[in-house]
């Protein structure tokens, strides 16, 4: 870890900071942090794509506004996570020494924000880890996210919180800033699922997420929203009016709490995970995407062990049954809270931009003084 130095020697100005994202749930928490300091102007974001499918990240970057100026192609299609971040490695090490940037700022704990905590650390470039934080200290949970974070947190300079409950002792300290979740600051295109996330903001309603392709997920939605009145669900690629279908989809179309989301259009997709309660789907890639997101999500099909089915903070798995996955999001929603959002949340992506600006030597204060989290 290098020390963080503020007020010491400024660098060059604006000192260019790479901000590198593996992963779509990356690169919506880091599109935010991009814009802040692109709008502050006193640090210069050179956004980056790079994982197992950079321009999956690529796009998702675009469609945030926050378009990268470096896509990290890997050549040959790598089979296994270890060719990723051997690839990786290579591409980013060639890209560091190229533009020699003042810091590193990478989210989560995907094999893109290890690499690249690695590659900087050998070059000597300070890294900047915006993580949610878990509340399951088990080093296989979630995996391989939980143990990437733990070398991640031994190579880094500043620790940057999107969750102050899930932040565990071995990464506190002077260089830890709880910034809150930079996730607040994508706000839905869609004029109806923009009004959804304010009223979840205030409190007003929980938000459920849930993928209209799986019949049990549809067969259990209409009693969810029986019995749970302040619940407003999402359904991701809720189908057209089709001759011949069941009367269900038919009723949650017109129902006034059900919103429907197109998965392509990420803006209002990921605006609405930011606001989201609990998800439930049937397919692992989104469920992955979900967590990796801070969202309890439920995934519809055989548990791959006992162990699954006993640990929230893994992925959690429900047999295709409708009373059972009733039954597994009523335990969801009775765990969660009723308040409001925390209203500080919004401004997270200016305080991180802040704090990088503290590491660099350009803020005497690692936190802004008009910051709403100080004011409370």
């Amino acid at each position: 870890m290098f020390s963080v130095d503020p007020l010491g020697a400024p660098p060059d100005y604006p000192p260019e900071v790479l901000v590198l994202a593996g992963s779509r749930p990356e690169a919506a928490r880091l599109a935010p942090v991009a814009t802040a300091m692109a709008d502050q102007g006193r640090v210069d974001p050179v956004v980056v794509a790079g994982g197992s499918d950079p321009m999956r990240v690529h796009d998702a970057f675009e469609a945030l506004g926050a378009p990268p100026e470096i896509t990290l192609l890997l050549g040959a299609a790598p089979t296994s996570q270890v060719q990723v971040a051997a690839a990786l490695s290579v591409r980013l090490d060639e890209l560091i020494v190229e533009r020699m940037p003042s810091a590193v700022l990478i989210a989560g704990g995907g094999v893109a924000p290890l690499v690249a905590a690695q590659v900087a650390f050998f070059r000597r470039i300070p890294v900047v880890h915006l993580y949610t934080g878990t509340d399951v200290d088990d080093l296989l949970c979630p995996f391989p996210e939980e143990g990437n974070r733990r070398v991640i947190g031994q190579l880094s300079s500043l620790f940057l919180h999107t969750r102050g409950r899930g932040v565990l002792c071995n990464v506190a300290g002077p260089n830890s800033i709880a910034v809150g979740d930079t996730l607040a600051a994508i706000t839905p295109v869609d004029p109806d699922l923009a009004d959804l996330a304010a009223r979840a903001r205030a409190g007003a309603t929980r938000v459920g997420l849930l993928d209209a392709s799986c019949p049990a997920i549809l067969a259990a939605t209409a009693r969810l929203l029986t019995r749970h009145p302040d619940v407003e669900l999402v359904l991701v690629d809720l189908p057209g009016p089709q001759p011949g279908e069941g009367p269900v989809l038919d009723w949650l179309r017109g129902h006034p709490r059900v919103h429907a989301v197109d998965r392509l259009r990420l803006v209002d997709l990921m605006g609405a995970v930011a606001v989201l309660t609990f998800a439930a789907t049937d397919r692992p890639h989104r469920q992955h995407e979900l967590l990796a997101c801070g969202v309890p999500a439920l995934l519809v099909g055989e548990p791959e062990s006992p162990a699954d089915l006993l640990d929230p903070g893994c992925m959690v798995t429900v047999d295709p049954d409708p009373e059972s996955l009733l039954a597994a999001m009523s335990r969801l929603l009775a765990g969660s809270s009723r308040g409001a959002l925390d209203p500080a949340g919004t401004a997270a992506a200016h305080r991180a931009e802040h704090a990088v600006a503290w590491m660099l030597g350009l803020e005497r204060d690692a936190v802004p003084s008009w910051d709403p989290a100080s004011a409370r």
